[in-house]
């Protein structure tokens, strides 16, 4: 079996070829196949992540097909723009009008049954194939992709209002000099949009982007505020006490109309918990987990001390939006009757 290199320069991406022959072991469980003619060791694929998985997946398929031009959400992920976990397909650009939309996986695992279904459980996102009538790609990180514009106006305009508000603040992160729509290739690629209602939820949701939302759960969260129509929340505001710098916290809603008035008229506080900020070394820059808490339990018990109220959420929160609403009902804020963008 011949087999990929390296995937975006991570070691574990390497496909490990096996004798030319891998049935036998394929038959017994002991590899996945990823696409057809495309192998990797069962307990391997296991222990990867699914951005691993992902990234393994988007290797293999441009393994196999060398011309492939990755776009919408792909192109982002793999320009390094922060997207919710990992796209939910393969995006490929085509300009053929005969083979558009999801094909069916040819992910395969045989073997015993317990670690097939958890290997069938872990199994990457299928192909979908998108039109673009004459792309113009870009090498990046190895992959050819169209240009980064083009593929944010697709997913602002076709993927779920939390996906797509999420890469819109990864792009202006990334570059917070420029407004979206202030930048000449977005506003480009959002004029050749053939749908007025593309144009419009393309234009929407780019005057939405805010800088300031650091993690893609951060963006989840406002996403989800503005669709129940919650007031739009302050970004990352410092606050100080006697002691200086207590540090930026991810929202903040002032007193006003919208929120129920605490009885000293102080701002609200929220936190999105994403458990990396604990325990991804990355993040935390080698330090204990355990020291990584007790500084942030001090830091909220310093904003309490201020007369600020804390809420706190997590992706669990997240994933059950009825739950997280009725968080912020129980916090003290109230929604208005229309929500500012509806998905």
């Amino acid at each position: 079996m011949s087999a990929p290199g390296k995937a975006a320069d991570t070691a574990i991406l390497d496909l490990l070829a096996r004798d030319s022959d891998p049935r036998r072991a394929f038959a017994a469980g002991d590899l996945v196949r990823i696409r057809r003619g495309c192998y990797y060791p069962t307990e391997v694929w296991l222990a990867l992540s699914g951005v691993e998985r992902f990234r393994l997946a988007v290797a293999a398929h441009a393994w196999a097909n060398p011309g492939a031009v990755f776009c919408g959400e792909t192109a982002l992920f793999l320009r390094g723009v922060p997207v919710v976990k990992v796209p939910p397909t393969i995006d490929i650009a085509t300009s053929s009008t005969t083979r558009l939309g999801i094909r069916p996986s040819s992910f395969a695992v045989r073997g015993p049954a317990e670690r097939s279904a958890h290997a069938l459980a872990s199994a990457p996102p299928p192909v979908r194939h998108h039109f673009h009538p004459a792309p113009a790609p870009q090498r990046t990180a190895g992959y050819l992709t169209v240009p980064v514009a083009e593929a944010l106006v697709e997913t602002l305009v076709h993927a779920k209002y939390a996906r797509a508000l999420t890469v819109a603040d990864g792009v202006l992160r990334l570059d917070a000099g420029v407004p979206l729509l202030d930048r000449a290739p977005v506003v480009e690629a959002a004029g050749a949009l053939r749908y007025g209602t593309h144009r419009r939820r393309c234009e929407a949701i780019a005057r939405f982007a805010r800088a300031g939302a650091e993690s893609p759960g951060e963006s989840v969260s406002r996403a989800l505020m503005l669709r129940f129509g919650f007031p739009e929340p302050v970004l990352q505001r410092e606050y100080v006490d006697a002691q200086g710098l207590i540090g930026r916290t991810d929202f903040t809603w002032p007193p006003g109309p919208l929120a129920i008035p605490t009885p000293s008229e102080k701002e609200r506080v929220g936190e999105f918990d994403g458990w990396g900020k604990y325990f991804d070394s990355e993040l935390t820059g080698g330090e204990d987990p355990v020291a990584v808490i007790k500084r942030e339990k001090k830091r909220e018990n310093r904003l309490l001390m201020l007369g600020h109220p804390v809420l706190r959420w997590t992706w669990a929160e997240l994933e059950q939006p009825a739950r997280f609403r009725s968080m912020l009902v129980s916090a003290g804020l109230q929604a208005s009757r229309g929500a500012a963008f509806v998905m």
